[in-house]
């Protein structure tokens, strides 16, 4: 297995409850992500669950968060209450931390290489992998779990179907003030920004929008950002209780979806498989929850030698990247204040083209 994040821990954690006999190497560097905030959907808790690891995540002091405030689709400010959801709140993490910790109590069971797959080859029993200074190993089944990266299938061949051109523009703050803990999601003309806690006096502030207009804007340089900033409402409301504002950051965030290769003993799992808009807030979920179903079919292939196992995952990635395609265009075309702005014009000719029976 090539990668340790969410996806990836969560493959090893399941492979080793549901198939403990089979042995398993995840090679992955370690890496500090650039993005720190986040919140984890209602749907995230059940997969820990699932995983036997939600006493400790409680015991992290992750705070769950009952409200979601957005200004979306309209000027005034709007609040979801999380404390009527079935499912439960959401949660507030510190997203570096989070990683650290789940891909140390998931994946305690798999081997770890500190490196990189810097070759993989087919053989008769399944794979010949390469890890550099990690000595080249034999595997009967490889998962990739290498992210937007995609480093597995791409040295198949293969790449990734991008479907938009979206970036997130990341910097931190610092205050001395009290500011809403929870998260605020506020459309603009260009696209749209969230802002949430970090804890001990941090905040994180982030504008969304897609790769060309974001060099228009220049929000790689801070007066790009502040400008794109005083552009919303709410959100610059709290960034003027900042006193210290850390130089943004440009990081990929658009969606994509890597179909699966037809005939290789090769899953993908979390981006690597479909990278979903952060608007969806299931990010993680469906990270996790796509390493659990790989677990599942790596399991049925090489213990149960079931050959129709890795089909069938692939069909569930397929239905599930479908169906967020749908609720994505849904959200986006409910924004319709600026309808004529390249980044809400290409999401809402999207819905056109894809409602066209001619398509």
């Amino acid at each position: 297995m090539a990668g340790a994040g969410p996806a990836g821990a969560a493959a090893a954690r399941m492979l080793a409850i549901f198939a403990p006999d089979l042995r398993v190497l995840m090679v992955a560097p370690v890496e500090k992500r650039p993005c720190r905030g986040e919140v984890l959907s209602p749907l995230a808790p059940p997969v820990l669950r699932h995983l036997g690891l939600w006493s400790a995540f409680l015991a992290q002091g992750f705070a769950p968060s009952h409200h979601t405030f957005t200004a979306w689709g309209e000027a005034g400010l709007r609040s979801s209450e999380m404390l009527l959801e079935a499912r439960g709140p959401a949660w507030r993490v510190d997203r570096a931390r989070f990683d650290d910790w789940f891909a140390s109590a998931a994946s305690s069971a798999a081997t770890r290489i500190d490196a990189k797959v810097s070759d993989l080859e087919r053989d008769a029993d399944g794979w010949s992998v390469d890890c550099g200074d990690g000595g080249r190993h034999a595997a009967r089944l490889v998962i990739d779990a290498t992210g937007r990266a995609n480093a597995l299938v791409r040295r198949q061949g293969r790449r990734a179907r991008s479907q938009d051109r979206l970036v997130a523009a990341y910097a931190e703050g610092t205050t001395s003030e009290q500011t809403a803990p929870e998260l605020l999601v506020e459309a603009f003309d260009d696209g749209w920004w969230y802002t949430m806690s970090l804890g001990e006096g941090r905040h994180a502030f982030v504008c969304m929008t897609d790769a060309d207009i974001a060099r228009g804007l220049r929000l790689n340089k801070p007066h790009g950002w502040h400008a794109a900033l005083t552009k919303t409402h709410f959100i610059s409301a709290i960034a003027r209780k900042i006193s210290r504002l850390d130089a943004p950051r440009l990081v990929a965030a658009g969606g994509r979806f890597a179909a699966m290769p037809v005939g290789f003993r090769l899953l993908c799992v979390g981006d690597a498989a479909s990278a979903f808009d952060p608007i969806s807030g299931h990010g993680v979920a469906k990270a996790m929850r796509s390493g659990v179903f790989a677990a599942y079919a790596a399991g049925d292939c090489l213990v149960r030698n079931d050959g129709t196992a890795l089909d069938h995952y692939g069909a569930w990635v397929a239905r599930e990247a479908a169906a967020y395609e749908a609720a994505l265009r849904e959200h986006y075309v409910s924004e319709s204040r600026w309808a004529d702005r390249p980044f809400w014009r290409r999401r809402c000719s999207d819905v056109s083209s894809s409602s066209s029976p001619h398509q």
